[in-house]
C-alpha cells in the first residue's frame, strides 16, 4: 500500500519534473564566475546568497586563462557551469574533464568525475549509460593562481577508442530564464571537508573487515526473498523513514525502511537493551557499490537515523538488498522481483567474518548533545578533548529533497558547531559530547579528529557519522564528567635549572616570541591549554633571543595532514627563515604528501637528510623533539631516538646543498648565531614545553 505521504511526495517530484521539461532552452552552457580572493587547495562551495561576479554563455566548454576566457577573473576564482546535454543516440558515453586546477562533473545529479585538487591541465574520464533525450549537466571548477583551464570532451558510442573531442554545440543548452544577476566584490566560500585516509573523509577501503561476501546460487536467493515477503518489499514500507547516505554521489536518499530489513547488530558488546539494538539495518547504494549501516534511534517526538560507512568499491552489484530468513544479507546487480529486467546474473551473500573491528558502534541523540559508543575502549590518552570532535549541521528540507532528489543534497552552512565538553565513560567505550544549538530537520555530521585510537593502538575503521535529526529528545540528558588532571607542563625541575636549562615559553603568555621580521606576535598564534598554537594566518614566529650552540627540547602536535617546522640559527637578513636556517620537519607523515619522501618527512633535515626511521606518534599526539647544535655538529632526536646526524660544511653536506633549492642562498646553514623559528605552513600546530640549554663554543 502506498501511503498518502508517499503519493504527495511523488506528486511534488512529478510536478517539478514536468515544469523543468516545459522551460525553454537556449544554445550553449551558462557560466557563472565567482571571485573568492583566497588560496584554495580543494574545490569549495559558494555560500548561499552570493551572486557571481560575471555571467556568460559559451557555445562549447573549452576555456583557458591565457585567452582571457574567464575574464574578468584570472586567479583565485570558482567557475560554476550549468546546462543540459542532449543525447540523440543512446549508449555508453565516455566523458572527459580537462581542468586546471580541480573540477567535478555531475550528470543528472550523479557525480561522474571527481578531478579535484591542485594540478595542471590534465584529463580525467568517466563512463555512463545515457538514454536518448536531455540530461542535466553541472560542473564546478576552481583556479587557485597561474594558468587555468576547463574543457568538456566526449567519446560517443562507436568512436575511436583513443579519440576525445570537445562536446559539440549542438548537444549543449541551458535554461533561458534563469537569473543572470551579478555583484562585485569577494565571495564567501565554504571550505570543503578534509579528505583524509580511507574511512576519514573518503570512502572506506573495500569491505568492512567484520564481514565477507561471496557469490551464491540465484535460485537460493530468490527462495530466500520469497520467504521474506510475498510482495515486492519496496511497495509495502512499514515506516516512511528517510535518511541521508553519505558516499558519492552524495545525493542518494535511503530507501524506505521495512520491518523485514531490521536486524540486530550487537557488535562489540553494546550496553543498551536488546530492543534498542534491534533497530539496525544495512542498506546499499546502486550508483557506486557502497553499503551503509543504519541505526534507527527512537526519541520523544520522532525517529532519527544515523548512517555509517560499511563497504565501498562493490561496483554496480548493489541494486537489490534484502535480508533472508537465515538472517544473512543478500544483494544483487538486478532487482530480483523485476522480471522485466531479464534473468538475474549475480547474487552475493553477505555474512560476518568474526573479526573484531574498532569503530563507532552507535551514535545517540541526547537533549544536550550526542553520545558516541565505540566497539572497543579508547586509549586512556584519548577522548576528553572537545576539539577532537568536528560537528556541522546541514539543513535537510524533506519536501525539497524529495522534489530535487538528485541535485540538491543537504546544504552546508560552513559553520563548525563547537563541542562544549567531552566526557569519557569509566569503561572508555562511550563519549558524551555536550553541544548547544542543535537543530531539528538537519543532518548532523560528526567526525572524529586525531587523536582517536583504541587501547590496542588501532585507528577507527571509519571516523564519520551522518545523523538525520528529525527530533531532539526531550528528556535524555548526558552527564558532564570531570576530566583527569593533566601532567605538569612548561616548567623546569631543580636538576634542569642546575644544568643551565631555561624556558622559552611559560605556558601562559607569548613573552620572548614575536613574528619573523616583526616587532610583535601575529594574531594567528595564541596561547591555549598550555600550548602556543597556530590557529590562523599570521606567518612564522621566532624567539626574540638568538642562540649559537645549544640543546633545544620541545613537544609538538600537528593537525591531520598538517605541516610545520622548527628552524634554527636563522638570520632575519632574508625574506624567509629557510633561506638561512636548517629545518627540523614537523609533519603528519600519513596524510601529507611530504610524508611520502623520507627527506621531507617528520624529523628530517628538510630536503637534505632523511630520518633513520619513522618514530612519530599517531597523529594528534604530542611528539618529543630534541635538536643539538654544537658548532658544526647537528643532531635531530624524536621521541628518544636519534634520527638525523650531520656536519655542517662537510663534503657530503656541500654536495647535498648544491643539488637542492638551497644552493642559491649563500648563507644557508652558515649562520653561526640566530633565532629559533616556528613555521606557519597554513595548518594548525601546537608547541609546548619549549626549553633550551646553551652549550660551550667549538
Amino acid at each position: 500500500m502506498i501511503t498518502r505521504t508517499t503519493l504527495a511526495l511523488l506528486a511534488t517530484a512529478f510536478a517539478v519534473l514536468t515544469n523543468a521539461q516545459a522551460q525553454q532552452r537556449e544554445p550553449g552552457l551558462l557560466i557563472r564566475l565567482y571571485d573568492v580572493g583566497q588560496n584554495m587547495r580543494w574545490l569549495p562551495e559558494i555560500a548561499r546568497g552570493e551572486k557571481p561576479n560575471a555571467v556568460k554563455v559559451v557555445p562549447t566548454l573549452d576555456l583557458r586563462t591565457d585567452r582571457d576566457d574567464f575574464a574578468p577573473l584570472k586567479d583565485h576564482f570558482v567557475t560554476e557551469v550549468s546546462g543540459y546535454l542532449t543525447i540523440t543516440g543512446p549508449g555508453t558515453y565516455a566523458l572527459r574533464l580537462v581542468s586546471d586546477d580541480g573540477a567535478k562533473l555531475w550528470i543528472d545529479g550523479r557525480l561522474l568525475i571527481d578531478h579535484d585538487g591542485h594540478h595542471g591541465p590534465t584529463p580525467k574520464d568517466g563512463k555512463l549509460e545515457l538514454t536518448a533525450g536531455e540530461h542535466e549537466l553541472r560542473i564546478s571548477h576552481f583556479n587557485n593562481w597561474g594558468d587555468g583551464a576547463l574543457a568538456l570532451q566526449w567519446q560517443p558510442p562507436g568512436a575511436a577508442a583513443d579519440r576525445f573531442d570537445v562536446v559539440p554545440a549542438a548537444a549543449l543548452s541551458h535554461t533561458a530564464d534563469v537569473s543572470r544577476e551579478t555583484s562585485q566584490g569577494k565571495k564567501r566560500i565554504i571550505p570543503p571537508l578534509r579528505r583524509g585516509l580511507p574511512g576519514d573523509g573518503t570512502p572506506v577501503p573495500g569491505m568492512h573487515p567484520g564481514f565477507k561476501y561471496e557469490a551464491t546460487d540465484v535460485a537460493v536467493a530468490e527462495a530466500a526473498l520469497a520467504k521474506v515477503s510475498s510482495t515486492p518489499p519496496y511497495d509495502t514500507p512499514s515506516q516512511e523513514i528517510i535518511t541521508w547516505l553519505p558516499d558519492p554521489p552524495h545525493q542518494k536518499l535511503a530507501c524506505r525502511v521495512h520491518e523485514e530489513n531490521l536486524e540486530q547488530f550487537n557488535e562489540g558488546g553494546a550496553t543498551e537493551p536488546k530492543g534498542y539494538l534491534d533497530k539496525q539495518w544495512i542498506g546499499g547504494n546502486q550508483y557506486n557499490g557502497t553499503l551503509h549501516r543504519l541505526f534507527l534511534d527512537d526519541v520523544s517526538g520522532g525517529i532519527n537515523v544515523v548512517a555509517f560507512r560499511l563497504a565501498s568499491g562493490l561496483g554496480n552489484d548493489v541494486t537489490c538488498f534484502f535480508t533472508g530468513p537465515d538472517k544473512a544479507k543478500y544483494f544483487s546487480a538486478e532487482p530480483l522481483w523485476r522480471k522485466d529486467h531479464g534473468p538475474v546474473s549475480k547474487v552475493w551473500r553477505l555474512e560476518r567474518s568474526g573479526q573484531p573491528v574498532f569503530e563507532i558502534l552507535l551514535v545517540r541523540a541526547l537533549t544536550n548533545g550526542f553520545e558516541i559508543e565505540f566497539t572497543k575502549p579508547l586509549d586512556p590518552r584519548c577522548g576528553w578533548e572537545a576539539d577532537s570532535y568536528y560537528v556541522e549541521q546541514w539543513l535537510f528540507d524533506l519536501k525539497s529533497e524529495i522534489s530535487n532528489l538528485k541535485s540538491h543534497p543537504p546544504r552546508r552552512d560552513g559553520i563548525r558547531y563547537p563541542v562544549k565538553s567531552a566526557s569519557v565513560s569509566p569503561d572508555r567505550k562511550k563519549v558524551f559530547l555536550e553541544i548547544e544549538n542543535l537543530k531539528e530537520s538537519h543532518v548532523v555530521y560528526i567526525r572524529l579528529l586525531p587523536p582517536c585510537i583504541s587501547e590496542d593502538g588501532e585507528r577507527p575503521w571509519s571516523t564519520e557519522a551522518w545523523y538525520t535529526l528529525n527530533a531532539i529528545p526531550k528528556d535524555r540528558f548526558g552527564k558532564v564528567l570531570t576530566p583527569p588532571e593533566p601532567e605538569p607542563r612548561n616548567f623546569l625541575t631543580a636538576e634542569e635549572k642546575a644544568a643551565g636549562w631555561k624556558l622559552l615559553f611559560d605556558g601562559r603568555t607569548t613573552a620572548g616570541w614575536r613574528g619573523y621580521k616583526k616587532d610583535r606576535l601575529p594574531a594567528g598564534w595564541i596561547v591555549k591549554d598550555g600550548c602556543i598554537v597556530r590557529v590562523g594566518s599570521g606567518g612564522d614566529i621566532c624567539t626574540a633571543e638568538q642562540f649559537d650552540n645549544f640543546e633545544l627540547q620541545l613537544e609538538w602536535r600537528i593537525a591531520a595532514a598538517g605541516n610545520s617546522g622548527i628552524f634554527y640559527r636563522v638570520s632575519e637578513k632574508y625574506g624567509w627563515p629557510w633561506e638561512s636556517g636548517p629545518e627540523m620537519q614537523v609533519l603528519d607523515n600519513a596524510e601529507h604528501a611530504d610524508g611520502r619522501n623520507p627527506k621531507t618527512s617528520a624529523a628530517s633535515n628538510y630536503a637534505l637528510h632523511a630520518p633513520a626511521r619513522d618514530v612519530t606518534q599517531p597523529v594528534g599526539f604530542f611528539n618529543k623533539a630534541r635538536i643539538v647544535a654544537d658548532g658544526k655538529h647537528i643532531e635531530h632526536w624524536l621521541n628518544g631516538v636519534k634520527v638525523v646526524e650531520y656536519e655542517l660544511g662537510s663534503p657530503e653536506w656541500q654536495d647535498l646543498v648544491a643539488a637542492s633549492k638551497f644552493a642559491k642562498w649563500p648563507d644557508y646553514g652558515r649562520v653561526r648565531k640566530g633565532h629559533i623559528v616556528l613555521q606557519d605552513h597554513g595548518d594548525q600546530v601546537w608547541y609546548r614545553n619549549i626549553k633550551i640549554r646553551p652549550l660551550g663554543g667549538e
